[in-house]
């Protein structure tokens, strides 16, 4: 992938002076947390609040044959349950709001699932217990599909095709953010200055947080036709 450096359209304003380094940092929400009075969103409790379960799949790709939900339906509590195509928009646009990306993901799966957890079905009921019975009362039929869970296999030119909307199995920067801005020194005078030079391939893994709060929301209508959604991440869904 080619990278173009447009300086028309950055502006070099990073500050590289790393004044935090060595000097203790307070967090703006540590004293809640230390004293117990910082709210999560399951402190939220509402009056006829239903719970919402999702059956997800096991798979890292496949085919969604058939789904089996009579003894589900038949489950004490089970208010409702909803297939992707209840949905009347069943696409999640977190990409496109942001400007960013081509939406890409269901939000729960009708044909083809391409991750483990992937949700393909949601259950509604009065309790959350009632809501994980139900869920593994639930019956999916899957013809398995062939996957790759290393980058480098997923580069090959005959690697399967796991999202049809990137079938190179890489995302596509498009419009505005077709183009990176890379800084960079002088890397031959470094290492002509170089008291020793060490030369390795290093992998790295994302990094995820590890809070006590576990992920979760509760979205409770307002009289305005509004719904106020208390969340523990930085997404509603």
């Amino acid at each position: 992938m080619a990278v173009e450096l447009r300086k028309d359209l950055f502006a070099d304003e990073r500050d590289d002076n790393l004044n935090e380094i060595g000097k203790p940092t307070r967090r703006q929400d540590i004293l809640g947390h230390v004293t117990g009075r910082s709210p999560f969103f399951d402190d939220h409790l509402f009056e006829g609040l239903l719970h919402v379960r999702c059956v997800r799949s096991p798979h890292h790709h496949a085919r969604i044959r058939g789904i089996d939900t009579s003894q589900a339906e038949r489950m004490p509590g089970v208010v409702r349950i909803i297939r992707g195509s209840d949905v009347s928009h069943n696409i999640n646009t977190l990409l496109s709001l942001l400007d960013f990306g081509r939406d890409d993901e269901p939000l729960i799966s009708t044909e083809k699932v391409a991750y483990v957890g992937e949700p393909v079905l949601a259950i509604v009921a009065e309790t959350e217990r009632q809501a994980r019975d139900a869920v593994a009362a639930v019956k999916v039929d899957y013809d398995v599909l062939p996957h790759v869970l290393d980058v480098e296999e997923a580069l090959k030119p005959d690697a399967p095709i796991v999202n049809e909307t990137y079938p190179n199995n890489t995302f596509d920067y498009h419009d505005k953010y077709d183009h990176q801005k890379l800084r960079f020194g002088d890397v031959e005078k470094g290492f002509a200055e170089a008291d020793q030079i060490i030369e390795g391939r290093y992998q790295m893994s994302p990094i995820e947080q590890a809070p006590v709060e576990t992920n979760g929301a509760i979205a409770a209508p307002e009289t305005n036709d509004r719904f106020v959604c208390y969340t523990s991440t930085q997404a509603l869904f």
